[in-house]
C-alpha cells in the first residue's frame, strides 16, 4: 500500500474521474459523476491527504472541511486512510472508513459501507486492487480483501476473503466461483 501514499494529487483525480466512463460514453457520466457527493468527498480527501502526506499542516481548516463533508453526504473518510487512485464510490450516505485503512486502486463503495475495526480488539481492513463492496457491507477487524473479490450488499466480513472470491451473508461466507453472479 506504499504506493497510496505518493500518488500525485491529479493523477488520482485523473483516475477517480475515469471511473465515471463506465456509465457510457459522453460527458453526461462525467458531468453527474462530478457533481456528486461522493466524488465531492474523495475530491476533499485527496486534496487534504495530498497536504498530510508532505507535512503541511492545515488544521482547523481541514477539521471544518472533513465536518462539513461528514454532514452534507455522511461519508467519512479521513486523510489518515491510505487510498489508491480511481475510488468510486456509487451512492452516498453513511459510509465509514476507519484512519488506518487501507483501500487499493480501482475500488468500488456503495452506501452504508463501513469498513472498521472490532473495538478494543484493534486491526483494520486491508482491501485490495479492484474490490466491489456492496451496499450495508460491513468489512472489520484485522483481515484483508484480495484483488478482484466482490462483496455482497449487507454483508458482514470477519475473516479474510481471497482473491477473486466473492463474500456474502451474515457472517460472511467466502465463495471460489463468483461467474454469473450480479451484485449491482
Amino acid at each position: 500500500m506504499g504506493e497510496c501514499d505518493r500518488v500525485s494529487f491529479c493523477a488520482a483525480i485523473r483516475a477517480d474521474l475515469r471511473r465515471f466512463s463506465e456509465e457510457g460514453p459522453g460527458i453526461r457520466p462525467l458531468l453527474r459523476g462530478v457533481l456528486s457527493q461522493g466524488f465531492l468527498a474523495i475530491l476533499v480527501y485527496r486534496l487534504f491527504r495530498w497536504f498530510y502526506v508532505r507535512g503541511i499542516p492545515t488544521q482547523p481548516l481541514r477539521f471544518v472541511a472533513e465536518r462539513l463533508i461528514e454532514i452534507t453526504t455522511g461519508i467519512s473518510i479521513p486523510v489518515e486512510a491510505r487510498i489508491g487512485k480511481g475510488l468510486r464510490i456509487h451512492h452516498f450516505g453513511s459510509l465509514i472508513i476507519h484512519p488506518q485503512a487501507a483501500i487499493g486502486d480501482g475500488c468500488t463503495l456503495y452506501q452504508q459501507v463501513t469498513i472498521g475495526d472490532l473495538g478494543i480488539r484493534g486491526g483494520v481492513p486491508v482491501i485490495g486492487k479492484g474490490v466491489f463492496i456492496g451496499a450495508g457491507a460491513k468489512l472489520l477487524g484485522q483481515i484483508e480483501i484480495g484483488d478482484g473479490c466482490r462483496i455482497g450488499a449487507n454483508a458482514v466480513v470477519l475473516t479474510s476473503v481471497p482473491t477473486g472470491c466473492l463474500a456474502v451473508g451474515v457472517p460472511a461466507v467466502v465463495k471460489h466461483d463468483t461467474s454469473g453472479v450480479d451484485l449491482a
